[in-house]
């Protein structure tokens, strides 16, 4: 296939928005659309690479994937040993093994469906976030498996009607972009991170690239390639994180198409996109890619708030330095068989590389292999209370229960506490939940808001129905809520939506028999009350290089400082009910710990360690001897 500078002047293009995008460099918010001009080229040269190979009887699939693999894995692994390295020294526990389940998944190239499931392309996620970018790969090598089987069918149908050939291949490649462009806007509404990963959402960008190459060949039209040029600058300024995937960019897509029809070395855009430094970062732009996102989210990960710019310049220009040496030292070697040769030779050191991935990658998932932080998290008891995931535990059958906790998170971290001092109970909580009759801090009507609204009814119901004597409700009380018919905002819990609050607090104590007793537990006063430093916890705090991390703050300065006293009104008023505020313990007159006895308070910005929760529960029992 004929090489064309303007290409890899393009593919600069491309990757420099990308990486400015991840450099929280002002200006570049759309440059992410650069992942969808390379995935426009990708289906450009991919196709055109399996047409020429076919016209001239040389195509295989063998011949193929191997050309695939020589591109994309001798580059690709380095990078993941050395970031999963560079993980192992830097991260937190559960962070490391986010990192190791991305490494895993990378390496396979399911990373999409991965963060499909677990994050979204522009969520605060730590652990994954360094080897978010590589969804990317993974969307690419799941099209080179069945793009080249279609190609290969269509031929094969065409062989009764050569004359038809090319407008077979058309059609099908544009209905299915069509189709692929309508079922990522439909996702969008009900699953917006599956809609920006999967391959069926994204393939689009991909087929319009391929639609490039089977039209015939264009005249050169200056006026056409600089429209997508300016297209192309004009979608890295529209498109909104927010709206993505949507039809904003079109304008990166199809300025690509344009591009790649109609720029040649004789118009004013080929020639800018052939200068030398250009078609040079193009050149590099695979090993740039790779690097620069696995540095730049370690730099966030110890850097606390925005790093300076020259540090931030600095980072960049060593993913630079590094696309480089991958390009000379390794892809143009492995690409030109000088290096790994023979098939065999290409397995063999794909196979071992793939071995030194994915083993760390594994023993970090399955917790067999811990960062350096692990012995300093034990230490510290920097984990949660037992069974974190478990929202809702109700013994089976119809004896009476002694007591049932009820709420939030918040509530759920204090049951295994309870346990050990109470014995078994009923567990009912739901995560950010926090319903009263009329009223929820969920301002839309999804299932979780659905089902958060009917907690209130379940738990009278499950009282009644069980003979449950104590109701220990424990939340994050310092909410904004909402009504439940209008989902218009009444106000903070703590200020102006208080007289709603207080009024559902007490229609849910009457909903209950007269004989229950009712334990209202204060909101507890987080770690994100001190700052930003604290919003991961005390461990992660210490992995930050520019911020010396508090052991404790002002009481004023307590989350639920301003909501707490009107709690503990209201239960004074409230028939059969108590008042606790897990503040006496994790508070004094100097102030609020994040660390006690050389043990973290909480395990993350606003959850308590076992320690601390056990602690908590061990006045509360002083308190409440019997249930």
């Amino acid at each position: 296939m004929r090489h064309r500078s303007e290409i890899e002047g393009l593919r600069a293009l491309a990757v420099v928005p990308v990486v400015l995008f991840h450099a929280w460099v002002p200006g570049f918010r759309g440059g992410f659309a650069g992942v969808d001009v390379f995935f426009v080229i990708t289906g450009y040269l991919i196709t055109r690479s399996i047409l020429e190979n076919i016209a001239q009887r040389t195509f295989t699939l063998r011949e193929f994937y191997e050309r695939r693999a020589r591109r994309i894995l001798p580059a690709l692994f380095p990078m993941l040993l050395t970031s999963i390295t560079l993980a192992w020294a830097l991260m937190t526990p559960p962070d490391f093994r986010k990192f190791a389940q991305a490494t895993v998944a990378s390496t396979m190239f399911v990373a999409n469906m991965l963060f499909a499931r677990k994050t979204g392309y522009f969520d605060d996620d730590e652990g994954y976030g360094p080897l978010l970018h590589l969804w990317t790969l993974s969307v690419e090598e799941q099209f080179y498996i069945v793009f080249p089987l279609l190609v290969l069918a269509l031929v094969k149908l065409r062989s009764s009607a050569p004359a038809q050939s090319g407008r077979l291949m058309l059609v099908t490649f544009s209905l299915l972009a069509t189709a692929s462009f309508a079922a990522g806007l439909f996702l969008r509404t009900n699953d917006p991170a599956l809609a920006f990963f999967v391959l069926p959402t994204r393939a689009w960008e991909l087929l319009v690239g391929a639609v490039c190459a089977v039209l015939p060949a264009a005249r050169e039209r200056g006026w056409g390639a600089l429209a997508g040029v300016a297209m192309i600058l004009a979608g890295y300024v529209v498109c909104d994180p927010s709206a993505i995937p949507g039809s904003a960019l079109l304008l990166p897509v199809i300025g690509t198409a344009l591009v790649l029809r109609y720029a040649a070395p004789e118009n004013l855009v080929g020639k800018l996109l052939g200068i030398a430094p250009l078609t040079a970062i193009g050149a590099a732009s695979y090993g740039i890619y790779l690097w620069h996102n696995p540095l730049l989210g370690m730099l966030d990960y110890v850097w606390l708030g925005e790093p300076p710019s020259w540090i931030v310049g600095a980072t960049i220009m060593l993913a630079v330095l590094l696309g480089f040496a991958s390009l000379y030292l390794i892809e143009r070697p492995v690409r030109n068989r000088s290096v790994l040769g023979r098939p065999v030779a290409l397995i063999t050191g794909c196979g071992a590389l793939l071995t030194l991935v994915l083993l760390p990658g594994l023993a970090g998932h399955w917790r067999k292999l811990e960062p350096r932080s692990a012995p300093v998290s034990a230490e510290l008891g920097n984990h949660a209370p037992p069974k974190e995931r478990v929202w809702q535990i109700i013994p089976p059958g119809n004896a009476p229960l002694r007591y049932i906790v009820y709420g939030d998170s918040f509530a759920r971290q204090y049951f295994p506490a309870l346990t050990e001092h109470y014995g078994e109970g009923a567990l009912l909580t739901s995560p950010g939940c926090l319903g009263l009759p009329g009223l929820t801090n969920f301002r839309d009507r999804s299932d979780a808001a659905r089902d958060c609204a009917s907690r209130p009814d379940r738990l009278a119901r499950l009282v009644r129905d069980r003979n449950i004597k104590t109701v220990i409700w424990a939340q994050r009380w310092e909410r904004e809520m909402f009504d439940t018919a209008t989902l218009q905002s009444v106000g903070r819990s703590s200020g102006t939506g208080w007289t709603t609050v207080a009024q559902g607090i007490e229609r849910v104590r009457t909903a209950l028999p007269p004989d229950t007793r009712l334990i209202i537990i204060a909101n507890a006063p987080t770690a994100a009350a001190a700052g930003d430093a604290m919003e991961g916890g005390y461990l992660r705090c210490l992995a930050y290089i520019n911020v010396v991390c508090p052991t404790s703050y002002r009481i004023d300065r307590a989350e639920g400082h301003r909501i707490n006293p009107l709690l503990a009104a209201k239960a004074s008023r409230l028939p059969g009910t108590l008042y606790f505020d897990p503040a006496q313990v994790l508070c004094d007159a100097k102030g609020c710990a994040l660390m006690r006895q050389g043990k973290a308070v909480y395990h993350d910005w606003t959850h308590l360690t076992e320690w601390s929760a056990q602690a908590v529960i061990r006045r509360f029992a002083e308190e409440n001897p019997v249930l």
